[in-house]
């Protein structure tokens, strides 16, 4: 943190406590107004991954962390938060040399036909280097090995392009800085908190069905009673991104049955999973990313992968053809499934796949991506 307590906070903001878990740490203070909290928050420096500022107003609760402050209740963003910058750099493995915040490496596939990886030099369009500032990436120098985020780089400024390759140090060709590995989407905790609930953290495309904000769910869910309702409930009631893109009427209903469908593959209790696999499997476009999430998850237990494999075969070649796409990474974008959880799920779809449609599942696998 920028700040400790009694350090210049603004009137009426107080630090109260500081909350650990086994994934993050969260100081929490107490304020009297959103405008408060927001002017404690862009002087309240978060300099390390999965450490939060937290502030408690009678407007609502509002944080910070590496990247932004946000509305803690849904996540929503409010401004990416500001970076000072030093005019002398200082070398380190793992911050930016001109800010000292952490550098968080852009995450490539394990690739297990080489064990012996080594370096990996990544090209970005102009575009995508951008998405760095979001995610708290950046850049690491050839020749100096000085690292350099996305914000200190002037990537998002006008001409920042120059600045993005080109080393403020030394002058040096700057390279995104990297890390080979597993590459998934966050989970939820494996276990339930004291309070018997679980949150899932939002998804990396911020899907508005299921995944663009953090979802607070209990741990045991009877699936079947639920999609019994007459009506589903909005997954975030107050937010109007989701509420306006969901809409009303039968068309929103359908969507919501997608939506919670998402939310249940999602979720850690493999119970939740199996009933929702049981109660309401996946039967369209709209699910089919989430199933194949499942069949790629490095967690989810063998049981629930036999499961899913088995809903997956009941779909038509359509519906199987375009989650093979996802496994494989056949489109626009990167499914981001590490290599190895990508053959256990092809194993289990092997496993699972009826005789008659072997040889057309052969067939898919072995088609190139331009096919």
């Amino acid at each position: 943190m920028g700040r400790k307590e009694g350090d210049g906070f603004p009137a009426g903001v107080r630090f109260k406590q500081t909350e650990r878990t086994d994934q993050a740490t969260y100081h929490v203070y107490g304020g009297p107004s959103r405008r408060a909290a927001l002017e404690f928050l862009r002087g309240a420096h978060v300099k390390d991954e999965l450490v939060y500022n937290i502030v408690e107003t009678p407007e609502g609760n509002f944080g910070r962390d590496l990247v932004y402050l946000f509305h803690e209740a849904d996540g929503e963003l409010i401004e990416l938060g500001e970076r000072p910058q030093s005019r002398s750099p200082s070398p380190s493995g793992t911050r930016c040399a001109w800010c000292g915040f952490f550098v968080v490496p852009y995450k490539l596939p394990i690739n297990e036909e080489n064990e012996n990886v080594g370096s990996v030099s990544l090209i970005l369009t102009y575009t995508e280097l951008a998405v760095l500032v979001k995610t708290g990436g950046g850049l690491h120098c050839g020749a100096c090995s000085m690292l350099q985020c996305a914000v200190c780089s002037g990537i998002t400024q006008t001409g920042g392009t120059a600045l993005a390759t080109v080393c403020r140090a030394c002058g040096g060709k700057l390279a995104v800085q990297t890390v080979i590995g597993p590459v998934e989407r966050a989970g939820a905790s494996g276990r339930p908190d004291a309070e018997q609930m679980v949150t899932l953290p939002p998804d990396p495309d911020g899907d508005e069905l299921w995944g663009m904000a953090p979802l607070r769910l209990p741990w045991s869910i009877d699936v079947a009673r639920f999609f019994g309702q007459s009506t589903l409930p909005y997954v975030w009631p107050g937010d109007v991104r989701h509420t306006g893109y969901i809409g009303s009427g039968e068309q929103a209903q359908a969507l919501l049955r997608a939506s919670w469908t998402k939310v249940f593959l999602h979720h850690p209790n493999p119970e939740v999973v199996l009933g929702c696999l049981r109660s309401a499997p996946p039967d369209g476009m709209l699910t089919l990313s989430s199933l194949a999430d499942l069949l790629a998850s490095p967690t989810a237990e063998p049981r629930v992968k036999e499961e899913a494999s088995r809903v997956l075969w009941q779909l038509s070649d359509g519906s199987v053809g375009y989650t093979l796409n996802i496994l494989l990474s056949r489109g626009v974008l990167t499914s981001g499934y590490d290599t190895h959880s990508v053959h256990q799920a092809l194993g289990h779809l092997r496993t699972a796949c009826p005789q008659s449609r072997r040889a057309w599942f052969e067939e898919q696998l072995a088609r190139s991506e331009d096919d």
